[in-house]
């Protein structure tokens, strides 16, 4: 019975130390996520010659705000960009690339079907799912291709991050799934273009 205790007991430090070390890493991953973020928005302040209308930096309490309303966390990083850059953009880059914010007359986030009544419940991908139109958040209205870079919400990941999909008007499919808005940015601030053109490097989707 003594054994059988002393087994336990050890079990129980061996479960302690692997959650504390699962944890140590999981603050220590975002917490580089976070620097990262701060180095591609000191990019993007450095680039600010090359945007259009960029809305003034918002509050935790506005964000916090938009959260209740639309019933969802959003992402470290897009929140992160809402307070340290601004509250969206009309462009970036000179290109036609708006980013949405939030409590904005223009571009405020919004579900896919919000402004696109004739779609359906479902909306296809080029090989990697089918995903509820309702669950498709856009940061991104429209581009002048008619097309919008959306987060798939259902494909949440243990930072919070959701990955990124460009909708295509043409065909109304996904394409192009990306990991998260940090790698969207980090397209973006490298290549100074629009993110879907640096991409679709063969022309697939016809774009204009």
């Amino acid at each position: 019975m003594k054994i059988n205790r002393i087994i336990a007991a050890t079990l129980l430090i061996l479960i302690t130390l692997l959650s504390c070390r699962v944890n140590k890493s999981t603050i220590n991953n975002s917490n580089n996520e976070f620097n990262y973020m701060d180095s591609l928005i000191l990019i993007l302040k450095s680039d600010s010659a090359f945007h259009k209308e960029v809305e003034r930096p918002i509050t935790d309490e506005e964000i916090i705000l938009t959260e209740t309303e639309l019933g969802i966390k959003l992402p470290p990083s897009y929140k992160h960009f809402l307070k340290e850059f601004g509250n969206g953009a009309y462009w970036l880059y000179n290109v036609d690339q708006p980013i949405n914010g939030i409590n904005k007359e223009y571009g405020n986030i919004h579900w896919l079907g919000e402004h696109r009544n004739y779609l359906d419940d479902t909306i296809e991908s080029d090989g990697f799912g089918t995903f509820e139109t309702k669950k498709l958040l856009c940061l991104m209205t429209e581009n002048s291709n008619g097309g919008a870079w959306v987060w798939i919400t259902t494909e949440n990941n243990n930072d919070g991050e959701w990955p990124l999909a460009y909708y295509n008007i043409s065909d109304r499919k996904l394409y192009y799934k990306i990991s998260n808005f940090v790698e969207w940015l980090k397209i973006a601030t490298k290549s100074k273009k629009e993110v879907i053109r640096q991409l679709d490097k063969e022309f697939r989707l016809g774009l204009g």
